[in-house]
């Protein structure tokens, strides 16, 4: 072949961005909303929290209040994620903020994860999952929460560096 350096640069830009791991150092008291994590009635957030370098360390999703910024409670079913960075978590919320889905990833290989709530009396009860994302949610996720947006809302303070 006459240019394989120029056809390896084209492949290689061309690699889909979903492929790159999102991680993050959270502050010690710092809580980000996930992609679309905000409800619709503006009483709670999907909040993503861990420890350590790359957030690994007790990493999880977590049902916040959206005024107080106050947790409420990890959402303990969400776990083996690839990713700590917020943004590669994503929400879709019912118009009346009494159900949510949240699809993530647990490898750069395997299909998708969602898992579905319902919202009541201020805590998170398990419907359904993890169970491998559909096609729509996995669309979903594409197209609204796996690019390097800023948070809708951040609860603490971020980590000194």
């Amino acid at each position: 072949m006459k240019y394989p350096l120029l056809l390896l640069l084209c492949f290689t830009l061309f690699l889909p961005v979903a492929r790159a791991t999102s991680n993050y150092e959270y502050g010690t008291d710092e809580y980000v909303t996930i992609a679309k994590g905000l409800s619709p009635d503006g009483k709670y957030a999907l909040t993503a929290h861990g420890g350590g370098p790359y957030g690994y360390e007790h990493f999880h999703i977590y049902l916040t209040d959206a005024v107080s910024g106050k947790k409420i409670g990890p959402l303990e079913e969400i776990v083996e994620t690839l990713d700590t960075g917020a943004g590669a978590f994503c929400a879709a919320w019912a118009l009346d903020s009494g159900r949510v889905i949240i699809t993530y990833r647990i490898s750069r290989h395997e299909p998708l994860k969602s898992v579905t709530y319902r919202i009541a009396n201020r805590r998170a009860y398990l419907i359904s999952g993890p169970d491998n994302a559909t096609d729509e949610q996995t669309n979903y996720w594409g197209a609204q929460c796996s690019s390097s947006q800023p948070s809708e809302k951040v609860f603490g303070s971020s980590k000194k560096n």
